[in-house]
């Protein structure tokens, strides 16, 4: 049985894999589309793009981190390391999760005037959110909101084939 669902499971990531590679990259992403699709080194999935950004040193601490027991990737966080440039990455459910908030986000009156909210994400040497900047001038309601989103991301898990892991900054665009 146990066998059945990892053999269903990988046909699952090579199909999603192989759709992702082989088609050209679209510049709107707001089309319906459900497919990740890479724009250079960022990742774009439905409202949601996410991509890697450089922050000046003192905002994010500099310690590294040594490479320690690595759990395996699956195919899908495999292609999302690769296409971010990064040696850290979310759980492959990550961007579904947050794709799910977005009518959460986006649902009082002043919230709607928004077309689309960009987060800086900074993590640390361990893989764990450290901080968070706004970059969108946001009202007090859709802050708490995001805060609330951003709580629930899980651990960042580090990529195979490092030898430290210093700690990095993800720009994370949410558009309704």
């Amino acid at each position: 049985m146990k066998l059945r669902a990892s053999l269903i499971r990988y046909i699952l990531a090579v199909l999603v894999f192989s759709l992702t590679a082989f088609q050209p990259a679209k510049t709107s992403f707001a089309q319906g589309d459900r497919s990740i699709l890479s724009m250079g080194p960022e990742v774009a999935y439905n409202n949601i793009r996410l991509r890697t950004v450089e922050t000046p040193m003192e905002s994010i601490s500099s310690k590294q981190s040594e490479s320690r027991n690595l759990e395996p990737l699956t195919l899908i966080e495999k292609n999302l390391a690769h296409n971010l440039e990064s040696h850290w990455i979310w759980p492959e459910y990550t961007l579904d999760m947050i794709d799910s908030y977005s009518p959460f986000l986006f649902r009082t009156k002043k919230s709607q005037e928004i077309e689309e909210v960009k987060v800086i994400l900074m993590v640390n040497s361990r893989g764990k959110l450290s901080g968070y900047e706004m970059m969108t001038e946001v009202d007090r309601g859709m802050k708490e909101r995001l805060d609330y989103l951003i709580r629930k991301l899980p651990e960042l898990k580090p990529v195979p084939g490092y030898n430290s892991y210093s700690a990095e900054a993800f720009e994370l665009t949410i558009r309704k």
